[in-house]
């Protein structure tokens, strides 16, 4: 790969708040506090067989392989063009699904906004997608001018995620003083097998993220230094985050009323409420809408770095590769990303209901996005020079990765029809697929054409 010139931008405080809002995404929540107080144990459980050997991959092929293109260019690297491309299309087409989940959530805490009396607009296709798309722009423009100026949504989301988790804890305390939180059942009635199984799997994605940073390798100031406290950081805050927010939710919604879009917000709401000081759900729906669109701006930026290296690799148009000539950002990338997650935004909203078009949405995200973690947990597994304990890691995270993927097959109580839910999985995931697959045979039967007629 060529060597691109981009600016080194991101210190340390930006290493820590990029991972923490890239990986505490508290709309990963309210699916998978509906199965009771067992949830706070599936949280510890995805986080140690799942995000620690995540942290020693990303350690290990951070220091091996330095660059821009993060997991793209290791498993490039480990296991060649064809696979590598295929990891990082994967990684980069996820986010097309998972952005328009994130701001689909955000438009359901934005609906608090203005208080209960307009918590139904969560249901309404048309403030939903406008304000999604609306979002989508504003950071799309924020992040064409590149990370100095983009990397202040990303700040200011990692803020607001901190400041949500105490406020939701605060509701919470005030309601178990005062006498009247929730008693939670260990597993609740819907509680089913295959009902925990499927959260397992959005709780292992939740907590994806710390490799993040890496695909912005070349803009970051000192890797070297700044990378392992980042890691640190976040596991601990997003561990703790995870499983106190969940526990807080138990206490403060009873799990019949929980709505899988709208639930943090219910239990803020509540617990204002009983605090006497109700005017405060409007202002913390603002913060907390913050913090999402933080974390959507956070994964639209580091995602497109992907095709951004692929277009320079030329597996994919060369345009993808190129960069602003004032901003020295990868705009025409950006641009493209801001285009795709749009149209899946609105397809995603037609024919469905809000809840059931966050789920389809969610769970294709899930699936797409953990093929590249069976590549670097294999990758871990047979790199030469790695430690025993890291080869272990490896398994271990590639078991956790491979159930997983199976188990966000398994429908949840939102969706309405099993059949369709599948059809609308399967076509989600393959298509995306399928499409990259082809695109980069096309690529290398290009290049041997063009060798051939360069040699005759």
């Amino acid at each position: 790969m060529d060597h691109v010139a981009v600016p080194k931008t991101l210190g340390r405080a930006d290493l820590i708040l990029l991972k923490i809002v890239a990986i505490v995404n508290i709309n990963n929540i309210p699916p998978t506090a509906v199965f009771g107080r067992i949830a706070m144990l599936l949280w510890a459980l995805a986080f140690a067989c799942f995000f620690l050997p995540e942290a020693v991959a990303v350690l290990v092929f951070a220091k091996r392989y330095p660059g821009e293109g993060g997991i793209y260019l290791w498993i490039r690297r480990e296991f060649g063009d064809a696979h590598g491309f295929l990891a990082g299309w994967c990684y980069w087409t996820n986010n097309l699904f998972y952005i328009p989940v994130v701001l689909v959530y955000m438009a359901g805490i934005v609906a608090f906004a203005g208080g209960e009396g307009n918590a139904d607009l969560v249901d309404n296709r048309l403030f939903v997608g406008g304000l999604a798309l609306g979002w989508l722009v504003l950071m799309a423009v924020l992040n064409i001018r590149g990370l100095r100026v983009g990397k202040w949504i990303q700040n200011i989301g990692g803020v607001g995620t901190a400041l949500s988790v105490v406020l939701v804890l605060i509701a919470a305390g005030i309601a178990m003083v005062k006498g009247v939180a929730q008693d939670a059942p260990m597993v609740a009635d819907l509680g089913s097998t295959t009902g925990l199984a499927a959260s397992f799997s959005v709780m292992c994605m939740a907590f994806i993220g710390i490799e993040l940073a890496s695909t912005m390798g070349d803009e970051i100031r000192d890797p070297a230094r700044d990378l392992k406290p980042a890691i640190f950081a976040a596991g601990v805050i997003s561990l703790g985050s995870y499983a106190l927010v969940t526990g807080a939710m138990l206490l403060l919604v009873p799990i019949g009323d929980m709505g899988i879009i709208q639930g943090i917000m219910q239990a803020v709401s509540s617990g204002a409420k009983t605090a006497g000081v109700a005017w405060l759900v409007g202002p913390v729906a603002v913060l907390m809408a913050l913090s999402i669109g933080g974390s959507a701006s956070a994964w639209f930026a580091g995602s497109t770095r992907v095709p951004f290296v692929a277009g320079i690799d030329s597996a994919l148009p060369a345009a993808l590769g190129r960069i602003h000539p004032r901003y020295q950002s990868p705009h025409v990338a950006l641009i493209v990303c801001a285009v795709v997650a749009g149209t899946f935004t609105v397809l995603s909203l037609l024919g469905s209901s809000v809840g059931e078009a966050y789920q389809v949405l969610l769970k294709a995200a899930i699936v797409i996005q953990l093929v590249p973690f069976v590549y670097l947990f294999l990758g871990l597994m047979k790199t030469a020079g790695v430690r025993l304990a890291s080869r272990a890691a490896g398994l271990l995270g590639l078991v956790t990765t491979s159930s997983a993927i199976v188990f966000a097959f398994l429908p949840t109580p939102e969706v309405g029809s099993v059949a369709v839910f599948e059809l609308k999985m399967a076509l989600g995931v393959l298509g995306p697929v399928g499409i990259g697959w082809y695109l980069f045979r096309r690529a290398v039967q290009r290049r041997a054409d063009s060798g051939s007629a360069k040699a005759t």
